[in-house]
């Protein structure tokens, strides 16, 4: 429940989102309807990303973004899923390094374990999230990566 809670936190709160979410069910619901855009951008300043990795990770350009921030109230269904599971990634990351600035500078860089990919890279899709995840889950429990 506390990463639920961190993941509420970082996109926004229930002053953003509209409502409290209390579990995964809410957060799907969440998502189908669509993110706001407010919540976005609570996530883009909150993780300190800049514009082109930010729109580089909602699947979009930096020029769609900056046309969002002027009009566009809710998120799709796909961007809303992509934040979401960025959000979550990060606080899987939080959990295992016990601060966000630790976090970030592991996800930010190629990762043995990975391949020598770059984690909040290959997290863009479903699989290399899980793939992610996994790395992240071997590392807490101190498996050699």
């Amino acid at each position: 429940m506390l990463a639920q809670s961190r993941v509420q936190e970082i996109l926004g709160g229930p002053q953003v989102l509209g409502r409290k979410v209390s579990n995964l069910a809410d957060f799907d619901a969440l998502v189908r309807d669509g993110l706001p855009w407010a919540s976005a951008r609570h996530v883009k300043e909150a993780l300190d990303l800049s514009d082109e990795l930010f729109a580089s990770w909602l699947e979009t350009s930096q020029r769609t973004l900056a046309r969002w921030k002027k009009s566009r109230p809710k998120l799709s269904l796909a961007t809303s899923d992509r934040l979401y599971r960025l959000v979550s990634i990060v606080v899987l990351a939080c959990e295992v390094f016990e601060e966000l600035d630790a976090a970030m500078r592991w996800l930010r860089r190629p990762q043995v374990g990975l391949g020598g990919r770059v984690p909040l890279e290959l997290a863009k899709t479903e699989p290399g999230a899980r793939e992610v995840e996994n790395l992240l889950g071997r590392l807490e429990y101190g498996v050699v990566s």
